[in-house]
C-alpha cells in the first residue's frame, strides 16, 4: 500500500515561514532579553525596526506569496507558547507589523516602494498597538491620566497650546522615517545576502532539538477543555463587573479568579513575581492620583484618583493572569488536536519546527552587542543559515504520522485499538505492531497479554504474580514478553505492514526503557504511520519526548470509532497490498 508522503503535509511556504520565523523569533529573543535587562528605552521601536530589515532582507531570498504574514504568525506564537506568561504586546504587535508588510507588497508589487510603504505602515503601527495594548490592560481611565499628564508637562516647558494630536502626529513622521530607513537597509543586506553562495562553504551549525524539556511545563500540570472556555468567560464577566457594576464585587470576583489561577499555574505567573512589575503598579496609582482629576491647586492626592488607579491595577492583574492562564490551556495536546482537524495543522506543524530549532539558533546569536555594533554583518549572517534550516526542516517532516488513542486507566483504550485493527483487517491494510489486552481476578487487573496483530500470537507480558523484571506499579514484566515485543516492531518482522500497533507507550517508555528504543527506530521510517495507546497523564510528554510534530490525539469516550477509522483512511492510499518500502 502506498503511503502519502509527509512531505505533503506541509506545503513550502509554510517551511520556509518556519526557517523565517525561528530566525526572526531568535533575533526578538536575543535583543528584547538585552534590552530588557538594561533597561533601554524605545526597546520596542528598535525590535520593530529590526523586524521590517529582517522580513524586507528574507524577501529578497525567497520571493514567496504570504511569506511575511505566516512567518509572523510563526514568530508571534512562538513567544506565547514560551514557559512564561504570554506576552500580548510584543505576540500582537509582531503579527501586525507582518500583516502590513504582506500587504503593502500584495498591493505595491515586489519593488522597493512597496517595501519602503510597507515599513513605514509597520513601524508606525507600533504607535497604534502601544495605544490598544494599554487600554486593554488598564482601560479608558488612563487616558485621562495620560492627557491630563500631558497638558501638566507641556505647561511647565512652555508650550501650553502644544496639542496631544500634534505631538501623536509629529511622533507619526518620527516612526514613518524610521520605517523607510528599516527598508532599504533589509533591501541591501537582502540583495547582498541573495547574491552570497550558500552551500558547503557555509558552516552547518545549526541544529533541530527535539529534547522534551523544550516545551516542558511543570510537572503534573493538567489540561482542561472546559478550563480553556472557563477562563476565557471568566476575564469577560470580572472585567463587566469592574467597569459597569460595583468596584467592590468585581474586585472579589477578581481576587477569587487570580487566586485560583496562581494555584493552578505557578509557572506561568512569573510577570507577578517580577520586581519591575510591582514598581509600574505604585508608578501608574501614584499618577492616577495626581492627576486623574487635572492637577490642581498644588493637591498632589486625590480620593477618586487613587480608586482609579487602583482599578487599573487591579484590571492589569486581572488581564495578566488571565492571559497566562490561558496560553497554558492552549497548549493542551487535545486542542492542538481539534484545530488540526479543523485546518490549522500547516500552522501547527511549522511553529513546532520552528520551535525545535530555536535554541540552536538563539545559540549561533548570543552576542546582542554584535547586533548594535555590526547589525548590517550580523543580520547577514542570519540570512545565511536560512538554506542549512530550510534542508533540515525537510528532513525533520520526514517522521511517520502518529495516531494517538487515549483515556484514563481501564476505560477501553486496548478494545478500541484491537476493533480499530480489525476494521483496518477488513479493509484489507496489513495492520503490524501489538495491542496489550489484560486479565480480571477479583475485580483488578491481574496480567497483560502481548497479541501480534500480524501473526495473531500471544504470549504473557506482565503479571502481579510475576517476581522479577522491569517494575510498573503492581506489575512486573517478564523477559519472554518484553523480547516478544522488541520482535514483533522489529524491521523484518513489519515488513508488509501497513500502519504499526503499540499499546502502550507508558511509564517505562518515558524513562527510555521498554519500548522507547524500538520506537525510535521506527520513527526513521517515515512511510508507515503509527497508532499508539497513552494514557492521558502521558499524551503531552510523549509528544514531546519524540518531538513529534505530525500527531491527532483522539479520545476514546469523545471520538466515535468510525471518525479515528476516517481519519487513518485519509492518511493512507485506498489501494491495500502495496508494502511501503522500509525506511
Amino acid at each position: 500500500m502506498t503511503l502519502l508522503q509527509p512531505q505533503n503535509k506541509i506545503s513550502d511556504v509554510w517551511l520556509k515561514a518556519s526557517v523565517v520565523g525561528s530566525l526572526w523569533a531568535s533575533v526578538e529573543i536575543i535583543l528584547g532579553s538585552f534590552f530588557h535587562n538594561l533597561r533601554i528605552p524605545f526597546a520596542g521601536t528598535i525590535l520593530a525596526m529590526n523586524s521590517v530589515a529582517l522580513m524586507v532582507a528574507f524577501h529578497q531570498i525567497w520571493n514567496v506569496k504570504g511569506l511575511f504574514w505566516r512567518a509572523g504568525l510563526i514568530c508571534a506564537l512562538l513567544k506565547s507558547i514560551s514557559p512564561s506568561a504570554i506576552l500580548i504586546g510584543p505576540m500582537t504587535g509582531i503579527f501586525a507589523e507582518a500583516l502590513l508588510m504582506e500587504l503593502s507588497i500584495r498591493v505595491f508589487s515586489r519593488n522597493i516602494l512597496g517595501y519602503v510603504i510597507g515599513g513605514a505602515l509597520a513601524l508606525s503601527s507600533a504607535i497604534a498597538h502601544k495605544i490598544v495594548t494599554l487600554l486593554v490592560y488598564y482601560g479608558f481611565d488612563f487616558v485621562t491620566v495620560l492627557v491630563n499628564l500631558y497638558d501638566y508637562a507641556v505647561r511647565q516647558i512652555g508650550y501650553p497650546d502644544l496639542k496631544p494630536k500634534t505631538a501623536i502626529w509629529f511622533l507619526l513622521g518620527i516612526y514613518i522615517f524610521l520605517g523607510i530607513v528599516s527598508s532599504i537597509f533589509g533591501f541591501a543586506i537582502g540583495r547582498k545576502a541573495a547574491k552570497t553562495p550558500t552551500g558547503d562553504d557555509q558552516p552547518a551549525r545549526i541544529s533541530i532539538n527535539t529534547d522534551k524539556k523544550l516545551f516542558e511545563l511543570d510537572k503534573g500540570q493538567k489540561f482542561s477543555v472546559k478550563a480553556l472556555f472557563l477562563h476565557i468567560f471568566a476575564v469577560a464577566v470580572c472585567l463587566v463587573l469592574i467597569n459597569k457594576y460595583s468596584f467592590e464585587l468585581g474586585f472579589l470576583f477578581i481576587a477569587f479568579y487570580v487566586s485560583f489561577s496562581i494555584y493552578y499555574y505557578k509557572r506561568s505567573m512569573r510577570h507577578l513575581k517580577r520586581p519591575f512589575f510591582w514598581v509600574q503598579v505604585l508608578l501608574l496609582t501614584m499618577l492616577a492620583t495626581i492627576f486623574f482629576n487635572g492637577f490642581q491647586h498644588g493637591n498632589f492626592f486625590d480620593p477618586q484618583g487613587l480608586m482609579v488607579g487602583i482599578k487599573m491595577n487591579v484590571r492589569a492583574i486581572l488581564i495578566v493572569v488571565g492571559f497566562s492562564a490561558i496560553s497554558v490551556e492552549l497548549r493542551n495536546p487535545v486542542v492542538k488536536s481539534v484545530l488540526s482537524r479543523r485546518g490549522f495543522s500547516q500552522l501547527y506543524l511549522s511553529v513546532g519546527l520552528a520551535f525545535s530549532a530555536l535554541p540552536s539558533v538563539v545559540e549561533q546569536f548570543t552576542k546582542p552587542k554584535q547586533f548594535l555594533r555590526r547589525p548590517f554583518h550580523t543580520l547577514s549572517s542570519v540570512l545565511l543559515q536560512a538554506d542549512r534550516l530550510f534542508s533540515l526542516f525537510r528532513e525533520s517532516i520526514n517522521k511517520p504520522g502518529v495516531f494517538i488513542l487515549t483515556g484514563e486507566k481501564h476505560e477501553g483504550k486496548t478494545t478500541f485499538a484491537l476493533n480499530l485493527a480489525e476494521a483496518l483487517q477488513k479493509k484489507g491494510f496489513a495492520t503490524g505492531g501489538f495491542v496489550a489486552p489484560g486479565k480480571i481476578e477479583d475485580n483488578r487487573r491481574s496480567e497483560f497479554d502481548i497479541l501480534d496483530l500480524k501473526t495473531g500470537a500471544q504470549k504473557p507480558l506482565c503479571s502481579i504474580y510475576n517476581q522479577v523484571g522491569d517494575k510498573i506499579g503492581p506489575f512486573r514484566f517478564y523477559t519472554e514478553g518484553q523480547k516478544f515485543g522488541k520482535e514483533i516492531l522489529g524491521p523484518a518482522h513489519l515488513e508488509g505492514c501497513d500502519i504499526v500497533f503499540i499499546d502502550e507507550v507508558g511509564p517505562l517508555e518515558m524513562k527510555g526503557q521498554g519500548w522507547s528504543p524500538d520506537i525510535e527506530t521506527l520513527l526513521q521510517n517515515p512511510s508507515r504511520p503509527h497508532i499508539w495507546v497513552i494514557r492521558k497523564g502521558l499524551v503531552g510528554e510523549a509528544t514531546q519526548k519524540w518531538g513529534l510534530m505530525d500527531v491527532l490525539v483522539f479520545d476514546i469516550n469523545v471520538d466515535k470509532a468510525e471518525t479515528v477509522l476516517g481519519s487513518v483512511l485519509q492518511r493512507i492510499n485506498k489501494n491495500p497490498g502495496e508494502t511501503p518500502s522500509p525506511g
